[in-house]
């Protein structure tokens, strides 16, 4: 599996990611940040008319994520 982290990336967690970014990620499209975003699942902020993300959220998020998918595998 091809996972992209953010050492992988060369990105600091205190960067911001557009949501192309935040999205490749994740390995998510565009559309499904916005429906995390949507669904509260993930915090964001705008910086003139374009939504970021921090990347250190990003990242909690993405192992949060695994994190359930794993015990989902297990319980399954």
């Amino acid at each position: 599996m091809n996972e992209i982290t953010l050492e992988a990336e060369d990105i600091s967690p205190h960067q911001d990611l557009t949501t192309l970014e935040a999205a490749r990620l994740l390995g998510v499209s565009k559309l499904h940040v916005i429906d995390l975003l949507e669904a509260g699942e993930i915090d964001y902020h705008m910086v003139g008319t374009d939504l970021m993300f921090s990347a250190a959220e990003i990242e909690s998020y993405k192992s949060d994520r695994e994190h359930r998918d794993a015990e989902a595998l297990v319980s399954a």
